[in-house]
C-alpha cells in the first residue's frame, strides 16, 4: 500500500543551483505566460538524476519587501510541489531533462488559490507543447 502513495516533495536535487544551467535557461529557453507568472523552459538530454529541475524567481524590482518575496516563493514552491506529478509522469518515461524557471511578474502578492491556478495552467500548457513537439 505504501508504494501506491506518491509523496509530493521538493528536494535539493530538483532545484537548479548551477549557474551554467541558469544562464542557458535564460538565454535559450522558451517562454510561456499565464496571468502574473512567466515560465521559461528548456529541454536537454537526460544527464542528471532527476528528469525535472526548477528555479523560482521573484524579482526585487517587483516586490520590494523581503517578506513579500519570500511569501510568493513559498506559494510558488507549494503550487509546483502539489502539481508536479503531471510533469514527472511525462518526463520520467522520456530520455529528456527539463529545466524550468517560474518567474513572478506581479507588483503585489496574490493569494494561494490564484497562484495554484496559474501554476497549474502553465504546467498544463507546458505538457501540451511537449506533446505537440513529440508528434
Amino acid at each position: 500500500m505504501l508504494n501506491s502513495v506518491t509523496r509530493n516533495t521538493f528536494r535539493k536535487p530538483e532545484k537548479i543551483c548551477n549557474q551554467n544551467q541558469i544562464d542557458s535557461l535564460f538565454k535559450d529557453g522558451k517562454s510561456l505566460k499565464s496571468g502574473l507568472f512567466r515560465l521559461l523552459y528548456i529541454e536537454t538530454e537526460l544527464t542528471r538524476k532527476t528528469p525535472i529541475q526548477v528555479l523560482i524567481a521573484v524579482p526585487k524590482k517587483n516586490l520590494r519587501h523581503a517578506v513579500d518575496r519570500n511569501r510568493m516563493k513559498r506559494l510558488i514552491r507549494e503550487a509546483y510541489r502539489v502539481s508536479k506529478h503531471k510533469l514527472l509522469e511525462e518526463f520520467s518515461n522520456d530520455e529528456k531533462h527539463l529545466d524550468i524557471a517560474v518567474i513572478f511578474m506581479g507588483k503585489q502578492c496574490v493569494s494561494q488559490s490564484d497562484t495554484l491556478t496559474a501554476i497549474n495552467v502553465l504546467l498544463d500548457r507546458l505538457l501540451h507543447t511537449h506533446e505537440k513537439s513529440c508528434q
